[in-house]
């Protein structure tokens, strides 16, 4: 182990990191600051995540829907204490980052069990696209956005659960990297690092294949629940996810750290350094985006919170229903005398 009282630059590996208790004790000057704001910007988050959860306790009426908004609304406040934990305890900082993409990839999940519960079910999501003639259209990001080529599917029952299936997948995926990456730890301590690079580099097909199955299910549903507000919740989770995932790889390693922007200091090396101002950025960034979403999912803005006001407002998921019948096929009317 590394004596750090007696180096004056920690210029070292990336598996030389100083214990909590030390860097605590011992952080001063930007990273002491960075740290304090960290702690400021952390409490808010927490705070706005405990008026998000009071809102659907009070306005929203059914307990499934209340517990996939639960779900989505604690995004916020798990991230972004994941990536406090990564800026207080240096070592652990990739096991946290990688439990966080956990809870991200969950959370997309939990995005399709929603559109599942707003039609009613799968299978009349299936009924009011085929009645629609609206197909899958697999020209989604980030692996088919320009493949004009690509042919159009169906939207049957048999699609939809595939298309759920490569959402699925991903937090299965990454919970095996994040028990390979707990055990390689406790194996072989300082050693492991390049072991967990390793896994990490792998579950990007994963999470490639997760972001494009979730685009595809999401871009079917733009107009069918415009009411709810459910684009904007999609594109804030997804915009979330792009932040925690690629700042560090693409911006802070291949950019900053190759060209020496980020050098190593009293406690930390270069790669330390670089996550330690990557998790502060990205916990001011979920600071922005809960307060987004107070704003744009607000109750007064979607039809999630109907218990919200007493104007009488109809059910959305009944009018979707009954429109795409009528408009897919004539009706016969039968009078009753």
């Amino acid at each position: 182990m590394t004596d750090w009282r007696s180096t004056g630059w920690n210029c070292t590996s990336l598996s030389d990191q100083p214990s909590s208790y030390f860097f605590i004790k011992n952080v001063h000057g930007i990273p002491f600051i960075l740290l304090l704001l960290a702690t400021v910007f952390t409490f808010i988050v927490l705070l706005l995540a405990i008026v998000h959860w009071f809102y659907v306790w009070m306005y929203v009426a059914e307990e499934k829907r209340q517990n996939k908004l639960y779900f989505l609304l604690s995004l916020f406040p798990v991230s972004t204490m994941c990536c406090y934990i990564g800026m207080v305890s240096p070592r652990t900082s990739a096991v946290m980052s990688s439990l966080g993409v956990l809870y991200f990839l969950t959370c997309l999940f939990i995005l399709i069990s929603l559109i599942r519960h707003l039609f009613g079910s799968r299978d009349a999501f299936a009924a009011i696209l085929l009645l629609d003639k609206k197909p899958i259209d697999f020209q989604s990001p980030p692996l088919c956005c320009c493949c004009s080529f690509l042919p159009k599917a169906k939207s049957t029952v048999r699609n939809l659960r595939q298309l759920e299936w490569l959402v699925l997948q991903a937090p299965v995926v990454r919970a095996l990297i994040v028990t390979f990456n707990v055990v390689a730890i406790a194996e072989w301590r300082e050693a492991a690092n390049k072991y967990i690079h390793f896994s990490e580099t792998i579950s990007v097909a994963s999470l490639l294949l997760a972001i494009f199955g979730v685009h595809t299910l999401a871009r079917l549903t733009s107009d069918k629940l415009r009411d709810y507000g459910f684009m904007t919740i999609f594109r804030v989770v997804d915009t979330a996810l792009l932040f925690f995932t690629a700042q560090q790889p693409m911006i802070f390693e291949n950019i900053l750290i190759r060209f020496n922007v980020l050098k190593c200091g009293p406690l930390l090396s270069a790669h330390d350094n670089a996550r330690f101002i990557c998790n502060f950025v990205i916990i001011m960034e979920m600071l922005l985006l809960s307060l987004l979403t107070s704003f744009m999912v607000a109750p007064s803005r979607s039809a999630l919170f109907d218990l919200y006001g007493t104007h009488g407002r109809n059910d959305v998921q009944s009018r979707l229903t009954q429109e795409s019948l009528l408009s897919g096929r004539e009706t016969d009317v039968i009078v009753l005398t």
